[in-house]
Order: structure tokens, then sequence, then C-alpha cells
């Protein structure tokens, strides 16, 4: 009966372990800003440019024709062409543009 339970629980633990290295190696092929995660190859607006996650080792400089994921705004992420509204201003919207950068843009006052 001991037996048993001993190899029923070397089992258990020993099937964990292919779980556990899954879970790892999916964390080191993504990258992160703030609470948001993007797959290797992705773009973001970083600065004056563009920064590309790279598997295992983190966000790099990009090239000049990286393509973009969209903008980040308060940890959520937009896609290009986007529009959100800016707070206490109701003539003024943002727009994501297919750089990753916030562009402002005007509306008719509300009368």
């Amino acid at each position: 009966m001991r037996f048993t339970l001993l190899v029923a629980l070397g089992l258990l633990s020993v099937g964990g372990i292919p779980a556990f290295a899954q879970e790892a190696s999916i964390k080191e092929t993504r990258c992160w800003v703030g609470n948001v995660t993007f797959s290797a190859g992705v773009g973001i607006n970083a600065g004056n440019g563009t920064a590309v996650c790279n598997a295992g080792t983190g966000w790099a400089e990009a090239k000049a024709d990286t393509p973009v994921a969209g903008c980040l705004l308060e940890g959520k992420l937009s896609s290009a062409g986007a529009i959100v509204g800016i707070r206490n201003n109701d003539t003024m919207l943002l727009q994501c543009d297919v750089t990753g950068r916030w562009v402002t843009i005007e509306t008719a006052a509300k009368e």
C-alpha cells in the first residue's frame, strides 16, 4: 500500500515538471510593458524610435521600418487608427498613428 502511494506521488511530481518548463519558456519568449505582454518580433514606440521584442533577450532598438503593434495609453494597448477621448476635453481626441505614437485631433465643439 505504501509503495503504491509513493509511486503515485512520484508520478504526480514528475508530471508537473513539463508544465512548469513550458510556462517558463513562454515567459522567456515574451516582452512586457506594465501589464501588457508582447510576442517576439512585435514593435512598439519607444522614445524617439521603435523597440522590438526579441525572444530571450527582451526589448532592443528596432529598424526604422519595423511595424508596430499599436499605442500604449495608461497600460492599455490600442491598435493603429484607434481614437480615444482626452479626459476633461471635449474638443480634442487622441488617435494612434501607424508609428505607434498618439497624435491629437480636433473635433467639432459641442454647442
